[in-house]
């Protein structure tokens, strides 16, 4: 009887499932974004370039002895003269080796001298009068290193300028080279500028030779200055992976002091260049990356979606002008570029 019960009870259950409607699974929507589609280039005849005024001719300075340093004598920000004393180490060890240089000087002289005249007089023979000589010539040597050591004591600077940099303190013991301090020139403003390969290739050659002179503005100052080519790197930066490139001009009144930022401007035109061609994109379009000065585009190919690195030239009002990294044509990511994902298929809504 019971097994009667759950064959009824089986048999009723299957028969309501063979009743209820078959559930119907939908497709999940995909990303619908904006897109952007790039327009010809344009023809710029000027280019701008962000900088950074840094110290010119940097120079760290280090002594030559080891010792404890027993004076600091500046500090930063201070300005020094060719030939002052930054730092001292103590000479009283230097100072006892230089008595006793002098005195085995001394005695080796009146000795060479005395043998000189025994000589003429024939009482010693030529070869213990060059013995005496050589000792005369060693102890002199001898001296002049003693006396060398005494002056290692005292850091000078090289040049007039400015200290940068106190890196150590008194009663410091130092090595030979550990650097002390760090001092920069005054009297010239360098600007170091970060580029891309082909923005290097099309102004080195050309800046130098012509006698063009690059205009740079100062945060913090006002008018515009000429700026000449000073050097630039023959390898990237291995963080921002562009190039060095630096400008330099004579110290104003007003003096530019480093850290301050620079804008320089080029006239392609008056530098003997061709202008170049650039793409205006607007902001919504670009990502940042995570090093300074990288960005990237999405570009929307088969519709799927791969990002590209540009080189953002310069920003204005209608959004960023590219240089590299885009042409004519291609179909731009101009929404949601957070949620984008390498390969990611999306639905693209033309604007």
């Amino acid at each position: 009887m019971k097994f009667s019960k759950l064959a009824v009870l089986t048999l009723a259950v299957a028969t309501l499932m063979g009743c209820k409607p078959e559930v119907e699974h939908r497709s999940k929507n995909g990303t619908v974004v904006e897109t952007f589609n790039v327009q010809a280039p344009i023809a710029t005849q000027h280019r701008s370039f962000n900088g950074q005024v840094v110290p010119a001719d940097l120079t760290p300075l280090a002594f030559r002895l080891e010792g404890e340093i027993i004076g600091i004598m500046v500090q930063e920000g201070d300005h020094v003269e060719k030939g002052q004393v930054i730092a001292m180490l103590d000479d009283s060890k230097h100072r006892e080796n230089l008595t006793d240089a002098q005195a085995r000087f001394e005695l080796a002289l009146k000795q060479f001298k005395r043998g000189e005249e025994l000589h003429a007089s024939k009482m010693i023979s030529k070869a213990e009068l060059d013995q005496l000589q050589a000792n005369y010539k060693l102890a002199n040597a001898h001296l002049g290193l003693a006396q060398s050591r005494i002056s290692y004591t005292r850091l000078k600077a090289p040049f007039s300028g400015v200290v940068s940099s106190v890196i150590k303190q008194k009663h410091e013991v130092i090595q030979p080279g550990e650097s002390v301090a760090t001092v920069y020139r005054r009297d010239d403003v360098y600007v170091k500028v970060s580029v891309s390969d082909s923005v290097l290739a099309m102004l080195r050659p050309q800046v130098g030779s012509r006698g063009y002179k690059p205009k740079a503005t100062f945060s913090g100052h006002e008018g515009e200055y000429e700026m000449r080519y000073l050097e630039h790197t023959s390898e990237l930066h291995p963080e921002s992976q562009t190039y060095e490139f630096w400008l330099t001009m004579p110290q104003v009144e007003d003096e530019i002091l480093p850290g301050t930022g620079a804008k320089i401007a080029v006239d392609l035109m008056e530098a003997g260049l061709q202008m170049s061609q650039a793409y205006q994109l607007p902001i919504t379009a670009i990502e940042a990356g995570d090093q300074q000065r990288e960005f990237y585009v999405w570009k929307l190919e088969n519709n799927k979606v791969h990002r590209h690195q540009i080189t953002v030239d310069q920003i204005n009002g209608k959004g960023a002008v590219v240089l590299d990294g885009i042409k004519r044509g291609d179909v731009l990511v101009n929404s949601s570029l957070r949620k984008l994902r390498e390969g990611m298929e999306i639905k693209g809504a033309q604007l």
